[in-house]
């Protein structure tokens, strides 16, 4: 149930486009007033570049699983 009826969800969003959005609003919000205010360390800027590229992984191997999911010819595939 939608309690907004001109509220219209995206629900075609690719998690590779949903992790990159989630990612910017991070940055706007927590990760560029932090760092202008000096309060991030050089080891907390290779962490969070490192946790930035894990997620991005993990958005890419969600994407190929979607496209497999969407596969026209979905009765030809098998699964175990």
């Amino acid at each position: 149930m939608n309690i907004n009826p001109e509220f219209e969800s995206d629900n075609n969003l690719d998690s590779e486009t949903a992790m990159e959005t989630c990612i910017d609003g991070i940055a706007n919000i927590l990760i560029e007033p932090a760092m202008n205010k000096g309060e991030l360390t050089e080891e907390d800027q290779t962490l969070l570049g490192i946790i930035g590229t894990t997620l991005k992984i993990i958005a890419e191997k969600a994407k190929a699983y979607e496209e497999l999911c969407n596969q026209s010819d979905q009765k030809n595939h098998f699964r175990n």
